[in-house]
């Protein structure tokens, strides 16, 4: 089914704009910094109010599906950051909101599954391809099987300031995907095949959603677990002992990164 058609020339019915002005948004709505962060994982905001001087700018980011306040750090007001939503739905909506009040680069900070053969728990992947196994892109675009970055964070820029902050990292494909239940062993082999290392439930959604408004995006994601490759292989487990300090630290440092 074709969801995307290029001769299509109307407007929506009605426009993130509109529905952000509407009478069901009652927080207020102000312009956003040109550049954002987008947390795809629920330690986001928590870890930039622990670690910066934050400054909020909008008790709820409106629109459907996409609540989260934003936040600026003291010092570096020219990006906000909020959290981006769990799965491609309320990941675009987010992107087409924060789009509409004035943002035009994003960074996305989140999570994935590894099952790649050489990835494992706490390695930053940094995809240059997505592949969509979900629905949203296919609002975006038509006949797309990838969503492709346009970095306003050059890949080898961001791999050296991650290094040099001791993360193992490495430039690797993601897979997005709306069913993680459906990770089988045997499409987890197919995706090897075809080049894929890590899973998650946001980013070629959010990317797509970029793409199609000529907005700059680029994606981190953390391993958090290892997928076993095999029947045979140890079990599926989250995360090791070292996880949640790596994780957080992961965080602090896409926010130093993004407000550098």
């Amino acid at each position: 089914m074709q969801w995307f058609f290029n001769e299509d020339n109307t407007p929506p019915v009605f426009t993130t704009k509109q529905h952000a002005e509407s009478k069901h948004v009652t927080t207020g709505v102000r312009p956003l910094p040109k550049r954002g962060v987008a947390f795809c994982l629920g330690r986001g905001l928590p870890v930039l109010q622990e670690r910066f001087k934050t400054r909020l700018l909008m008790e709820e980011l409106p629109g459907f599906i996409a609540h989260s306040p934003v936040y600026t750090i003291e010092g570096h007001e020219d990006v906000c950051f909020f959290d981006g939503g769990r799965g491609a739905p309320q990941a675009g909506c987010c992107v087409e909101t924060v789009h509409a009040l004035g943002v035009e680069e994003l960074l996305v900070v989140g999570l994935c599954g590894a099952f790649g053969e050489d990835t494992e728990v706490c390695d930053v992947l940094l995809p240059s391809r997505l592949l969509i196994e979900e629905g949203t892109s296919h609002h975006y675009s038509a006949g797309r099987d990838f969503a492709v970055p346009s970095s306003p964070w050059p890949g080898e820029h961001t791999a050296d300031f991650l290094t040099e902050r001791g993360f193992t990292v490495k430039h690797r494909d993601v897979v997005t995907t709306d069913a993680p239940y459906r990770q089988t062993y045997y499409k987890e082999a197919l995706w090897r095949e075809r080049g894929f290392s890590g899973v998650d439930m946001e980013s070629s959604a959010i990317v797509s959603v970029c793409n199609y408004f000529g907005m700059r995006c680029a994606v981190a994601l953390m391993a958090s677990d290892r997928h076993p490759l095999s029947p045979k292989s140890p079990p599926w487990a989250w995360g090791n002992l070292d996880f949640r300090g790596r994780r957080d630290d992961f965080i602090g440092a896409c926010v130093e990164m993004a407000a550098g």
